[in-house]
């Protein structure tokens, strides 16, 4: 048999005429990702014998990823909630210096009640507890920043699919509004983020859609290569990357509408792999 045989989607029988080093290039081998490298191998006359390929998962690396993602999403969230909760304390505690007495109790009551709510409805909604607290303190998040995420009352996320992990939907959720949240402070008049998902039918679908003036068309034909940002600063254009890499691990799909009024992120995962 050849090498064509072999590995049909492999373009190593093309590097065999013409000899050159590769690193970290990322291939799609029998449906895997896969990180390689090639170097050449020489005789001592310095004429061309062949090939030396090393191959490793992508989704390893990724993975690794992914996790760190997920413990800065947690220490982010519980930072947020200690921000909010000492907010809450020093407005309670001014109204007390002031004599407001009555109107501290209703404030405790009104902050007690909204948290409430909203824990209620991730308990019911959101069956992975690590998702939920995801969805919690990006909520808390937003309000930190002066804005506001409405999640979706019809939203349900149940049990997810063996080949899908929480910290994947983590990955591509947190990434999603991180992006979204971006762009509306960016934005003259912030609107409300909205956060909807659903996994009725045959597919996993999780929607971001904000309303801070669209993508640059400059940057929409490349929006998920790593390093493409609106961002002058540095350290940018990784989330929606992060978001693409992941999705394709799960066979998934994820697509976008932009237009002056705002951008919409749809994300499809399948629920059984093909």
């Amino acid at each position: 048999m050849s090498l064509r045989d072999w590995l049909p989607d492999s373009d190593m029988v093309e590097l065999l005429d013409q000899p050159q080093a590769q690193s970290d290039i990322e291939l799609l081998l029998n449906g895997h990702l896969l990180i390689a490298n090639r170097v050449p191998m020489r005789d001592p006359q310095n004429s061309f014998i062949g090939m030396v390929s090393s191959f490793r998962r992508k989704d390893e690396i990724t993975s690794l990823t992914q996790q760190l993602s997920q413990i800065k999403a947690h220490s982010e969230a519980l930072r947020v909630q200690t921000h909010e909760h000492a907010n809450q304390l020093n407005t309670i505690a001014g109204l007390i210096q002031l004599g407001q007495g009555e109107k501290a109790l209703q404030f405790i009551g009104q902050a007690n009640d909204q948290f409430q709510e909203l824990i209620h409805f991730l308990i019911e909604a959101v069956d992975d507890s690590v998702i939920a607290g995801c969805i919690l303190g990006k909520f808390h998040r937003a309000h930190e920043l002066g804005l506001s995420l409405h999640i979706d009352p019809d939203s349900s996320l149940h049990q997810l699919p063996e080949h899908c992990g929480s910290e994947q939907i983590v990955t591509i959720v947190a990434n999603l509004l991180d992006n979204a949240f971006e762009a509306t402070r960016r934005s003259e008049s912030p609107s409300p983020i909205n956060l909807s998902m659903t996994d009725l039918g045959h597919d996993i679908i999780i929607e971001v859609e904000d309303f801070a003036g669209g993508i640059q068309n400059s940057l929409q034909a490349n929006i998920y290569q790593q390093g493409v940002t609106s961002k002058s600063q540095e350290g940018h254009g990784i989330g929606l990357y992060l978001v693409k890499e992941t999705v394709q691990i799960l066979r998934g799909n994820v697509e976008f509408s932009s237009d002056q009024n705002g951008t919409r992120f749809t994300v499809y995962l399948p629920k059984q792999l093909k």
